[in-house]
């Protein structure tokens, strides 16, 4: 399928680019008759000016189609990202969510949510601020409301249907990625508090504004047309000084008040861009229909047209293209404002800070309270595409159905994990029956991968997204991990007192007697045989309650013992391996029962320890 889109897209990138290359010869050819024509004098004016107007419509005209092609560009790499992520290209992708490690659930490290090689890293494919903001928090803080998760399923499947209309709204905003996010983020939230503010400005204002740069012109064309000369100039210079003047005096709250949308000018292109496509696309979803409704809120004084609307369904623009469309415009007169040269022209004909800041001031009393609900549902629609990028690069994948029991549950049919390229991935089914799951097994068959492989498609699950599994159920619970516990030196935190640490967290969890998964990795590994045995066994005691589902890894076998004691309610799984022409083979494939092998010595023996 991509290879198809990316075959298309760069069949039109040549063709535009061999158009490009005869407009620029034409545009040379009119130029130089431009040139020669004026050159000859008086009776060639108007073919001189009709090679000055075909020559600029020639340059607007290379102006779009140089916009089509940095379209085509931004198309492509987006196609190339899909490809990468069928093998382990993504992993160089830029944007891992690193940025949000502080203060994020333990199980986003120990599971790979963010970070470097991390879940984030795969799917992300947002390309503004608020698209991953958004993506993060769903999966950092996922929604206890099953209904609210059913929602995005929905809406993510629908849109995982929609393959055109996701690439081009991906390819939309990839300008907006290659911004620093710090910068874009700083712009942003400033640009949302210059919209809630109350800008108005004095009454008498307006028509001053008015009147000043028509009499200007009026003195000038009197001078022109040689009536009083001396007496007009006189006039006209006395206006442009006083324009002048007082827009120099009013330029530092000009500026002020400007600022925001002039930082933002590179940036609103873009997101009008991706209202439109938002607002033009038919969606039959019901979260889907209510991120669109959002943009057709209606203004302060679009009150009846949104209202009929809403009654007759009428394809119409919505109200945030159409607040884009002058935003555009009146970012575009203020970029013109930074020029020198011009700025000094234009204000002492024009009053032309004046007009922009009006402008501004009109716009945000218009728009100013929506402008945020509008860029966040852009957002949202972002984090929904990036929840179906399994759906798109999988072949493996399914809806999960989520469960409203009160109880842990969890079933699994060929579960993945969905960050192993997927001809390496082996999968396995699992639902447990008992409240503790003590998987053995030795180095390196599967133990760790598999206890990862449940964490993260519970966290696509509770997302709304994608799981990598032929079917994948499960209530909601909240997740507790203890895998990569490591020593602090500098706090005197050994690797054993780190873990002991984040074991309490999980049985204080506990306490909460809400639905949780605790997945526990090589417990009480950083202590002797004798010590980790006899805590182990008392902590599953502790994690043994109706409420929790307890899956841990061990290598200590007499912890498999407990399935016996009726008190904790444990079943026993195990993974193994083979030998075959000293070679190691592993088949990563759970099973029901105690392992029976160990490879330690083996291993010791490969490496030439042994």
């Amino acid at each position: 399928m991509y290879h198809t889109h990316l075959e298309n897209c760069r069949k039109e990138s040549v063709e535009l680019h061999k158009r490009c290359s005869r407009i620029s010869f034409l545009r040379f050819i009119t130029a130089a008759a431009a040139v020669i024509f004026f050159c000859l004098g008086y009776a060639q004016r108007l073919p001189a000016a009709a090679a000055a107007i075909l020559f600029f419509l020639l340059v607007r005209r290379n102006h779009v189609l140089k916009d089509r092609l940095d379209y085509l560009s931004h198309y492509e790499s987006v196609i190339l990202d899909y490809e990468a992520r069928l093998d382990n290209g993504w992993k160089r992708f830029s944007e891992n969510g690193t940025r949000y490690e502080d203060g994020a659930p333990i199980y986003a490290a120990d599971l790979d949510i963010i970070g470097k090689n991390s879940l984030y890293q795969y799917i992300c494919t947002a390309g503004t601020v608020l698209g991953q903001d958004r993506l993060a928090g769903w999966l950092l803080q996922p929604d206890e409301d099953i209904a609210s998760m059913r929602l995005r399923q929905q809406a993510v499947e629908e849109l995982a249907h929609k393959t055109e209309f996701t690439l081009h709204f991906e390819a939309s905003a990839r300008p907006l990625k290659a911004q620093d996010y710090a910068v874009s983020q700083k712009n942003l939230h400033a640009f949302f508090d210059a919209a809630k503010q109350n800008t108005e400005s004095f009454a008498l204002l307006q028509p001053a504004i008015r009147i000043f740069p028509a009499l200007t012109l009026t003195f000038f064309w009197l001078y022109l047309c040689g009536i009083a000369q001396d007496r007009m100039l006189s006039c006209f210079l006395t206006a442009a000084m006083l324009q002048l003047a007082a827009s120099f005096l009013a330029h530092r709250t000009h500026t002020a008040l400007l600022a925001p949308v002039y930082k933002m000018n590179q940036t609103i292109a873009p997101y009008r861009t991706l209202l439109e496509q938002l607002a033009e696309e038919s969606f039959t979803g019901p979260y889907l229909r209510q991120l669109q409704q959002t943009l057709f809120q209606n203004s302060k004084q679009n009150n009846r047209q949104t209202n009929k609307h809403k009654q007759t369904g009428a394809t119409q623009t919505s109200e945030a293209v159409s607040a884009f469309r002058k935003l555009h415009s009146i970012a575009d007169l203020v970029v013109l404002r930074h020029n020198v040269y011009a700025s000094l022209l234009l204000n002492s004909l024009f009053c032309y800070d004046f007009h922009c800041a009006q402008r501004y001031r009109r716009w945000i009393a218009e728009y100013g309270h929506l402008l945020q609900p509008w860029l966040e549902t852009i957002g949202c629609m972002e984090a929904l595409i990036s929840l179906g990028t399994i759906g798109r690069t999988r072949q493996t994948h399914t809806l999960p159905q989520l469960s409203d029991s009160s109880k842990p549950v969890i079933s699994g049919t060929d579960l993945r994990h969905p960050l192993l390229r997927e001809e390496n991935a082996i999968g396995n089914d699992f639902e447990p029956t008992h409240r503790t799951c003590i998987i053995t097994g030795s180095n390196m068959s599967g133990k760790t991968t598999f206890m990862r492989t449940i964490g993260v498609n519970l966290v696509l699950a509770y997302a709304g997204g994608f799981c990598t599994a032929t079917e994948f159920s499960a209530s909601y619970m909240k997740i507790c991990t203890s895998m990569r516990t490591t020593d602090n030196v500098n706090e005197g935190i050994s690797s054993f007192y780190a873990e002991l640490l984040r074991m309490q967290k999980i049985v204080e969890a506990g306490r909460l007697q809400r639905p949780m998964i605790a997945l526990i990795d090589e417990i009480y590994k950083g202590t002797n045989s004798k010590d980790r045995i006899l805590a182990a066994q008392e902590t599953i005691k502790k994690l043994s309650k109706p409420f929790i589902l307890t899956i841990l890894t061990t290598h200590d076998l007499a912890l498999c013992d407990l399935e016996h004691d009726h008190d904790v309610n444990v079943q026993n799984y195990y993974f193994t391996e083979q030998y075959a022409e000293n070679q190691i083979l592993f088949d990563y494939k759970i099973r029901h029962g105690r392992c029976e092998t160990s490879n330690a010595r083996y291993l010791l023996h490969m490496a030439g320890i042994l």
